[in-house]
């Protein structure tokens, strides 16, 4: 009798069954491989900025930009803009920025009144007087230095006087500017006041205070617009009181004064 053992034929079909299984596991990894293989692109770096960075105003926010955020390229929201504003600038990186300060909010400080002193404006230019009675107060008369603006002054016009008590280097001035030939300067004299020099134009003329006339009177060579210039000069303080402007034609009865 042979005692060799049977093949069971039933076995064949779950071994091939196997056997294929194992070939397609192999085919299915290899296929993917290679498909990733394909479909790798080389990355090349570009100049593009981080569209969002966190800026941390608080403790424990992150300042550093997250990665998926790193890699969003910037939308047309992010790009410069155009403007009719003409001092302003676009860089193509960068915000706006001013091409000029703005001065349009520009504050120009008044005066403070401290009691009966107030300090004088220094302008560098106002309109010219036209012909008239101008009090020492004026804004069209420009101040320089240290004056005091003096109120409720007995036998001032208006009751008010500029007053320069201190000789400083340049001399304190006042500067005006007028339409006309012929200006009259009035002040308070006094035997302890000052000299100030007189310019009309480039014609200079020196007043003593201290003398009993209280007015000087100028004439230009020409009518027109001429300036005036008046510097407290050397010895005590020295006013002014007030400004006239003749009109053209109209003569002046008050005699100059001799300095």
């Amino acid at each position: 009798m042979d005692n060799q053992p049977s093949f069971d034929r039933g076995l064949v079909i779950p071994a091939l069954i196997g056997v294929f299984s194992v070939i397609g596991i192999f085919s299915v990894v290899l296929f993917n491989r290679y498909n990733i293989a394909r479909a790798a692109v080389t990355g090349t770096a570009t100049e593009t900025p981080f569209k969002y960075i966190f800026l941390g105003t608080e403790p424990g926010i992150s300042t550093e930009a997250l990665p998926e955020e790193s890699a969003i390229a910037p939308t047309s929201d992010d790009l410069p803009q155009a403007t009719d504003d003409p001092g302003v600038s676009i860089t193509p990186n960068g915000p706006s920025t001013p091409a000029y300060p703005n001065t349009a909010n520009t504050v120009v400080p008044t005066p403070i009144i401290i009691g009966n002193v107030t300090p004088s404006p220094t302008s560098a230019s106002a309109p010219p007087l036209n012909s008239g009675t101008y009090d020492d107060i004026d804004f069209r008369l420009v101040y320089n230095g240290n004056w005091s603006n003096q109120t409720n002054v007995s036998g001032a016009y208006q009751g008010t006087l500029h007053i320069s008590t201190t000789l400083t280097s340049p001399g304190n001035s006042v500067t005006f500017r007028f339409i006309g030939q012929e200006v009259r300067i009035l002040y308070q004299s006094g035997p302890s006041l000052g000299v100030v020099r007189v310019m009309l134009d480039t014609t200079q003329t020196l007043l003593n205070q201290s003398a009993t006339s209280n007015e000087l009177v100028l004439t230009a060579a020409t009518s027109g617009t001429h300036t005036v210039t008046i510097t407290h000069l050397s010895g005590g303080s020295v006013n002014l009181d007030s400004v006239i402007i003749p009109s053209l034609g109209t003569p002046t009865a008050t005699p100059t004064s001799t300095p």
